[in-house]
């Protein structure tokens, strides 16, 4: 059922590695109803120092992004509102400060957001949210090797924000392209996290094309199975959100990219088993 093509075979991985799905903020309470299987929600914090008191999804394991501007956390300023923060957050629950910061600065972050400052954040919080339900970690936009500096080791996860849009080309998909970069990522993350087996997220990805979505949920999901498993927070457009390349779209999408959703769901949720 989930197969499109032998390229897009489900590897046999599916029985030994869990893959868990959600959506972005705005999308998931439909998304939800129309995968049950889903378990996962992106929330973003955009402005300086928003820290979400309470935690924003007691219910959902969320990814949480936020801004905290360097020289207050570091300072501890704002450990007050992170501990409340952190209180009621359900197990599960993710965080990341600084999403995509990067030397091509996708998000326009001020230029006092250095590679340096952006691991000393990391740092931070992992440091102290580490005997909280909150995992922190990095999430980047791009090939992991050449944003090492701004990826503090021993986090809890590793992971990017991906575009299908960037493994297509003439009409056709880059596969090798693809794979390359997958495995390229998993083995800078390895060394990142000092162990073979990393937690991997893609913390949001789409395609614009909808008669593609298909195909593209289904060789993540495959990939990430062979790779050990993680969990793929699929974004749908927000209004004002803008978001890194073009591979989006309103949500619901087609009974077809639904209907494949539900199934990879299903097949790659092994509920009952800890996803790490």
């Amino acid at each position: 059922m989930l197969k499109t093509g032998a390229l897009l075979a489900v590897p046999a991985a599916r029985h030994t590695s869990v893959v868990r799905f959600g959506a972005s903020r705005d999308a998931w309470p439909a998304f939800h109803h129309a995968i049950p299987y889903a378990s996962g929600t992106r929330i973003y914090c955009n402005r300086v120092n928003q820290i979400p008191v309470p935690w924003p999804s007691p219910h959902a394991a969320a990814l949480v992004s936020i801004r905290p501007w360097p020289p207050d956390l570091l300072a501890g300023r704002l450990d007050r509102r992170l501990r409340h923060m952190a209180r009621h957050a359900p197990p599960g629950s993710m965080l990341t400060p600084w999403y995509e910061a990067g030397p091509s600065n996708p998000r326009g972050y001020d230029k006092a957001i250095t590679a340096t400052a952006v691991q000393h954040c990391q740092r931070y919080l992992r440091h102290f949210l580490r005997h909280t339900n909150i995992a922190v970690g990095s999430l980047i936009a791009g090939p992991a090797a050449d944003l090492g500096e701004w990826i503090a080791p021993g986090l809890d996860w590793y992971g990017d924000d991906i575009d299908g849009e960037w493994f297509r080309q003439g009409g056709q998909w880059r596969t090798s392209y693809f794979q390359r970069r997958q495995a390229r990522n998993h083995a800078e993350w390895q060394r990142k996290a000092r162990t073979r087996h990393p937690r991997v997220v893609v913390g949001e990805t789409n395609i614009h094309d909808d008669q593609l979505r298909p195909e593209w949920f289904t060789m993540l999901a495959a990939n990430m199975a062979a790779r050990g498993g993680g969990r793929i927070l699929t974004f749908w457009a927000e209004p004002g959100r803008a978001r890194q390349g073009h591979g989006t779209g309103p949500w619901p999408p087609s009974a077809r990219t639904i209907l494949t959703l539900r199934n990879l769901a299903a097949y790659y949720g092994h509920h009952g088993m800890k996803l790490w």
